[in-house]
């Protein structure tokens, strides 16, 4: 009897849960932009127009204030920024997939032990070691360094980045391996020309993973590094806002220059983000 009384959907009609569904949607969208819409719109305006008239579009558009803020310092900051995560992103991704070609082609005894120990970083949280970490980069004469960043950063981006890239080459046909050896291949010429190419995908998802986590990373941020020529944005932003107080359009044209490179990282590199993620779970 059921068969012969077709759904609303497969009518090609909508029922009362799909407009819900709907509005909780655009609701949700609404949420997530409508901070991000202020705030770029207050850095157009003067101060006495943010505090006067705060959900007006401005009277003049202020185009000034992002050269103020590039001048106040927020320069040195992005690029302290992009140093830092451009390294601790390369070094996640090449040696978890490294890592994940080891535990799921190469044959050598250990194996689960290594993976459980690998995954183990998965556990403890990065604030737990921050006075360890803190001991250790003091005794190896790092601290106050770049080094003092990344390090730490790869150190908690590889365990999640190999559990991430093993998954997807676990999908991958052994036999690909096996032919690659029968044509005389090595190992690292497996990996490098036939493994990577096939797992570009969720390489760009766990690149795009630790870019996120190393841009907006603050604990480690505050602890391991005191000098402006070393500190990143998360931190800058605190220098930068104290030597703004009186003028908070500036300060909120800093804010948007902040934002922009890992928003457009994550523009270019959400399809393959999202695909990486999708495959590895369907394949």
């Amino acid at each position: 009897m059921a068969r012969d009384v077709p759904s609303a959907v497969s009518r090609g009609g909508h029922g009362p849960a799909y407009f819900a569904l709907l509005f909780i949607f655009w609701l949700l969208t609404g949420v997530s932009i409508y901070p991000l819409m202020w705030l770029v719109i207050s850095s157009f305006k003067t101060s006495a127009e943010m505090f006067g008239n705060a959900w007006a579009f401005p009277e003049s558009w202020q185009w000034g204030n992002y050269l103020k803020a590039w001048n106040a310092g927020i320069s040195r900051y992005i690029v302290s920024s992009v140093i830092v995560t451009v390294a601790s992103v390369i070094l996640v991704v090449v040696l978890s997939a490294a890592a994940s070609f080891a535990l799921v082609v190469l044959k050598f005894r250990g194996k689960a032990i290594i993976y459980t120990a690998i995954i183990g970083g998965l556990v403890l949280p990065p604030e737990v070691s921050l006075f360890p970490l803190f001991k250790t980069l003091n005794f190896l004469g790092i601290y106050n360094t770049y080094f003092a960043l990344i390090l730490p950063y790869v150190a908690f981006g590889i365990p999640f980045s190999t559990f991430l890239i093993r998954a997807y080459m676990v999908k991958i046909p052994g036999e690909l391996a096996e032919a690659a050896v029968m044509d005389g291949a090595g190992p690292f010429w497996t990996f490098w020309h036939v493994y990577i190419p096939l797992c570009r995908p969720i390489l760009a998802s766990a690149a795009l993973i630790q870019a996120m986590r190393s841009w907006n990373e603050f604990i480690f941020a505050l602890t391991f590094v005191e000098s402006e020529s070393v500190k990143t944005i998360t931190i800058g932003m605190m220098s930068f806002a104290n030597a703004l107080r009186s003028d908070w359009a500036v300060l909120m044209a800093g804010l948007v220059i902040s934002v922009i490179p890992i928003m457009v990282t994550f523009l270019v590199l959400q399809r393959q983000f999202i695909g990486g993620l999708t495959q590895g779970a369907v394949k």
